[in-house]
């Protein structure tokens, strides 16, 4: 390979990693959005985690400092659960978490 084609070939791989940094997503109104993470989604876990709850009323569960991601799951039980810190979930009030079912969030 001459020294032209492999400069040209050079060339071609820093402008196709430059391509590949820079990942976007389109929003529900078709707007293109920059990415803000990284490929794969880089999370660890942080302790203390909370395993096992057998809740019998609502119960709030503890974020640790630094979360951006959380998953839960309803074992054996239909749950009913809220996010915005101030409603209290009833029978009738809050999302459903059908048992056998898991829940992701980020942010």
């Amino acid at each position: 390979m001459s020294s032209r084609n492999l400069l040209l070939a050079g060339i071609m791989l820093l402008a196709c990693a430059g391509a590949l940094d820079a990942q976007t997503y389109t929003d529900r109104q078709g707007t293109p959005v920059q990415s803000t993470a990284t490929i794969p989604y880089d999370y660890w876990p942080l302790g203390p985690g909370q395993h096992n709850l057998a809740p019998t009323s609502a119960t709030a569960l503890t974020v640790p400092t630094g979360a951006r991601f959380m998953r839960f799951c309803a074992s054996t039980a239909t749950v009913r659960y809220t996010t915005d810190g101030m409603t209290t979930p009833t029978s009738s009030t809050g999302e459903p978490l059908f048992a056998g079912s898991c829940l992701e969030c980020r942010g």
